[in-house]
């Protein structure tokens, strides 16, 4: 399921206003960085889903015969396997979730962001209350 325009325009604004708030931090995550520090590939992802195949299949096909429990066994070790691989950094195409260019700094003063906005919002409601 895919965002929103306005959902995809939120969340480059929230990350735009936290690669303002800490460039370090925000370097660091978009600097070809991908899920949990390791290699998030689509062949570790194929090898995922075979398993999970070979898994289910196993389980629905065991009351068959015993080789379907085996290969229902062989299932879950593809897919531990393939999470194993996948989390120590595998394979060569990463699908990185790197961030855009700050564009925070060249808005100009009288625009605020969608962050700012909500933060003045939730403190009129809060002083609103008391």
């Amino acid at each position: 399921m895919s965002l929103s325009e306005q959902e995809q325009r939120a969340l480059r604004e929230i990350e735009q206003a936290l690669m303002a708030d800490d460039p370090k931090f925000g370097k660091a995550v978009s600097s070809d960085s991908s899920l949990a520090g390791g290699g998030l590939t689509l062949r570790g992802i194929a090898l995922f889903v075979l398993g999970l195949v070979l898994l289910v299949a196993g389980v629905a096909l065991s009351q068959q015969t015993l080789w379907f429990v085996a290969l229902g066994i062989v299932g879950f070790l593809v897919m531990f396997g393939s999470g194993v691989w996948m989390l120590r950094g595998g394979g060569s195409n990463k699908l990185s979730f790197s961030s855009r260019t700050s564009k925070a700094k060249n808005q100009a003063p009288g625009n605020s962001s969608l962050g700012d906005k909500m933060e003045e919002n939730f403190r009129r409601r809060f002083e609103g209350n008391k």
